[in-house]
């Protein structure tokens, strides 16, 4: 999944505001006739309001809402636009490249298996990497970013000719990360310039 920075403002403003809008509609009908104050003979909400007044109401709130979500969202995501933007200069790839959540890249080493095992382990441990799955035989090695676990890196290594092919992906663990500040990206990119220089 490639990133649309627009379509993900909107589509995170629209659902805030929506969900917002929609609880404090709920609220004002089905709850606050529930809770009477010490004291009051009135409900919190008193029977008097329309259904005009309390969808105004909760309209009113999910446009607030939806506005403070933006103040807040589009710092970010600027922040994650300016992090991609980087690692294209500095790799020299289209932005559009950089901005795909799944990442990969394929190596060829010459050089016997353990060796190549061996190389793509110390490229890994290089990246702060937490390594869950190291299997020599299988020539395979699962990693998960570290602090949060927020990426799984999957690195398989098979005979192809003369040759042992390494291929490295690092994708978002969750299917709702939607930002990942180009670390995917950075990590494949990083691990594949370790293991093909010689």
């Amino acid at each position: 999944m490639q990133r649309n920075y627009t379509r993900l403002v909107l589509s995170l403003t629209v659902t805030v505001a929506i969900f917002f809008g929609a609880g404090v509609i709920v609220a004002m009908l089905y709850v606050g006739p529930q809770i009477t104050p010490p004291g009051s003979p009135y409900p919190l909400v008193m029977h008097d309001y329309s259904f005009g007044d309390v969808v105004f109401m909760g309209i009113l709130f999910g446009v607030f809402s939806a506005v403070l979500s933006q103040a807040v969202m589009i710092p970010v995501i600027l922040h994650d636009k300016r992090r991609c933007l980087a690692l294209s200069k500095e790799f020299g790839v289209p932005l559009g490249r950089v901005l795909f959540l799944t990442q990969s890249a394929v190596m060829r080493v010459n050089s016997s298996r353990k060796d190549a095992f061996e190389r793509a382990l110390v490229a890994l441990k290089l990246q702060k990497v937490w390594i869950k799955v190291n299997d020599i035989e299988l020539g395979c090695i699962e990693a998960y970013t570290k602090p949060f676990f927020a990426s799984r890196v999957t690195l398989r290594i098979d005979k192809m000719g003369d040759e042992w092919q390494t291929v490295v992906v690092s994708t978002p663990v969750s299917g709702f990360l939607i930002l990942d500040f180009g670390r995917n990206f950075e990590l494949v990119n990083h691990i594949a310039r370790e293991l093909r220089q010689e």
